[in-house]
């Protein structure tokens, strides 16, 4: 009888606990909707603010793997720009180097393009390097589909 009590107390416990870590998985999943991600590229039209001297807007909105697309960089404060390189955010894919060149005054220009995934959408970062002085902002990001 006491191992019957034992073993029907573990399996309560058991039981118990797997179904309050059920409602904390549904509650951070709905957290990470898509709803609340932002998911849509930066444009000319609607370019996004990196500090509060710098633009940063890709060529198109939807990019795909593998195709050539256009990384523009908005700063009047900028007079060098070393080199950059791109990373994957949602997954390691390797660094890919681009190169910025002054397009017209405080307009740096960049020719990109990203390899394919597994992933439906990826996510990927630019990273500056030091030499870009005058732009202290987080790195830019964008969206490519598969």
């Amino acid at each position: 009888m006491r191992y019957f009590s034992t073993f029907a107390l573990i399996i309560s416990i058991y039981l118990l606990t797997s179904c309050s870590e059920l409602y904390i998985s549904i509650h951070e999943s709905s957290e990470k909707s898509e709803s609340s991600v932002k998911t849509k590229n930066c444009t000319l039209i609607e370019p996004c603010r990196l500090g509060e001297d710098t633009e940063f807007w890709v060529s198109k909105e939807d990019l795909k793997a593998e195709e050539s697309f256009k990384v523009y960089l908005k700063n009047h404060a900028i007079q060098s720009m070393g080199l950059a390189h791109i990373e994957g955010v949602s997954m390691y894919m390797g660094k890919i180097p681009i190169s910025f060149e002054l397009h017209e005054q405080g307009l740096w220009v960049a020719e990109a393009m990203v390899g394919a995934c597994n992933l439906e959408q990826m996510k990927w970062k630019i990273v500056l390097s030091a030499a870009s002085d005058g732009l202290d902002a987080s790195p830019p990001i964008f969206y490519t589909k598969r």
